[in-house]
């Protein structure tokens, strides 16, 4: 089905008047909206087993308070009714976090019981991600001219994946994780923060602090993972070892606006060490 038709499924189904689209959306096509007079967000997946997934990961974290509201769900349209979020801004890499507020989220998202949803693994899913950072190296490198460009990450990809199949290995317990915590995916909600975009998978917890800490200035990606960690009750050293393994990803992908400064973190020598 086209948008236009999924929208009217959606808008007769839930009596919803569907408003303007929102900017932001990576994969999905997420739309204001209102029911009731309340304001609502209609989000459309690319794919049914997104749908699914981001409906059963939000449902698992309904009691937490640390994930957005889901009002429901069509899987059939690949539709999620969400709540919306006021004021919502999304956070950027300028904005300073605390250390507190992305600690106290992600061990509210990881204390969460996934039930029988069959969410893919960590491990599972990790060589997809290594295939979309080449297809993005091969992206930035083409369009931009520069053939050499992130050579740093990209000749470091054998050992993360190594690294992150063994820290996958030997977990020392599975929590069903964010995926995708990161700054743009955190929003004020006027008392405090919510997640949302999870891409849900079951794995170490340690990861998604490593993700959240890759995400940000070089300099302060290793110290972040484990001052995170620390907050969290969690190994400082896992963590930093997957900030590792994200920042080479990071690197391979090469559309980061401090591309300079995520290759001199790999060409000091710090990252091989964690990848051993």
């Amino acid at each position: 089905m086209d948008i236009p038709t999924r929208l009217a499924i959606c808008a007769r189904r839930w009596h919803l008047e569907v408003g303007a689209r929102l900017p932001g959306g990576f994969r999905s096509d997420v739309f204001v909206g209102t029911r009731a007079g309340a304001e609502v967000v209609l989000k459309l997946t690319v794919t049914p087993e997104e749908a699914r997934s981001e409906a059963a990961a939000l449902t698992a974290w309904r009691h937490t308070g640390a994930a957005v509201r889901l009002l429901d769900a069509d899987v059939e349209c690949d539709a999620l009714l969400l709540e919306r979020i006021r004021p919502g801004t999304p956070l950027s890499r300028s904005d300073t976090v605390a250390v507190d507020m992305a600690a106290d989220l992600l061990m509210r998202l990881h204390s969460a019981d996934p039930g029988a949803f069959g969410f893919p693994t960590l491990a599972a899913l990790y060589p997809a991600l290594e295939r979309q950072s080449r297809e993005d190296i091969e992206y930035e490198r083409r369009t931009r001219g520069e053939p050499n460009r992130a050579a740093e990450g990209l000749a470091r990809l054998d050992a993360a994946r190594a690294s992150a199949l063994r820290l996958c290995a030997d977990a020392p317990r599975t929590a069903l994780l964010h995926g995708d915590f990161l700054l743009k995916n955190l929003m004020p909600d006027g008392t405090g923060y919510v997640s949302i975009d999870p891409i849900a998978r079951l794995g170490d917890p340690a990861s998604d602090i490593g993700f959240f800490a890759a995400d940000h200035a070089p300099q302060t990606i290793l110290d972040l993972a484990a001052a995170l960690a620390d907050r969290m009750g969690e190994d400082p050293e896992r963590a930093r070892r997957w900030a590792a393994i994200w920042a080479v990803l990071q690197t391979t992908s090469a559309w980061r606006e401090d591309q300079a400064g995520l290759d001199a973190l790999l060409a000091s020598g710090i990252i091989d060490s964690l990848l051993r």
